[in-house]
């Protein structure tokens, strides 16, 4: 919750915290100036509704447990808040929090290992987008001199390459190419590919 509020206020975005624990909260007041800080219990949906919360544009629920965490987040749905995301610390609740209407549900251990993966091939794949639950990515390739990938028809690639994935674009000295079965990549194409998340640093290696 402190670091979500300080990113918030170094953006120039206004912003309210609550902390149940006081002196926590003396704390947080201290260190984020620009933030009001509200000594009180998240949960409690009467001190919620007297806060407006759903006139919120965004509730960010980071409580101490998953379990008062989806509470947090549920009051503030039904409250009226358009949208909520909340910081879960089990990776295997993140679907439960989805399937329930939680708008975005992170697990930062899970995004700073997509992080970690994604530097390791940095140099030749930019991660776009991590889609269905981490089971898929979106990738922007860049194709260079000796690819495995250059000098073959799509079709060839798709039939031997054990990864699993679809080229859905390509753009090739500032064109756009429509990717076909005989389509051949050459260096210097940028390439868009969706990929099952398991294979994403085999095909990206190959880049």
């Amino acid at each position: 919750g402190y670091q979500t509020a300080r990113i918030l206020e170094e953006r120039g975005l206004r912003s309210r915290l609550i902390e149940q624990d006081g002196e926590r909260a003396r704390w947080l007041a201290e260190q984020l100036p620009d933030t009001v800080v509200m000594e009180h219990d998240a949960t409690d949906t009467e001190f919620l509704s007297r806060e407006h919360v759903d006139e919120a544009d965004i509730v960010v629920t980071a409580l101490d447990s998953d379990e008062r965490n989806l509470l947090a987040a549920v009051l503030a749905k039904r409250l009226g808040v358009d949208r909520v995301v909340s910081v879960v610390d089990s990776a295997d609740y993140v679907t439960v929090f989805e399937e329930i209407g939680i708008d975005v549900a992170i697990n930062p251990r899970t995004v700073t290992a997509e992080e970690i993966i994604r530097f390791t091939f940095e140099s030749v794949a930019e991660n776009i987008a991590v889609l269905e639950n981490d089971r898929a990515e979106v990738l922007e390739l860049e194709l260079d001199e000796g690819c495995a990938l250059v000098g073959r028809p799509i079709r060839e690639l798709v039939e031997e390459i054990d990864a699993k994935f679809v080229i859905g674009a390509i753009v090739r000295d500032g064109e756009h190419v429509t990717p076909r079965g005989d389509t051949v990549l050459r260096p210097g194409d940028h390439v868009i590919v969706l990929v099952e998340t398991a294979f994403t640093s085999e095909l990206a290696s190959m880049a």
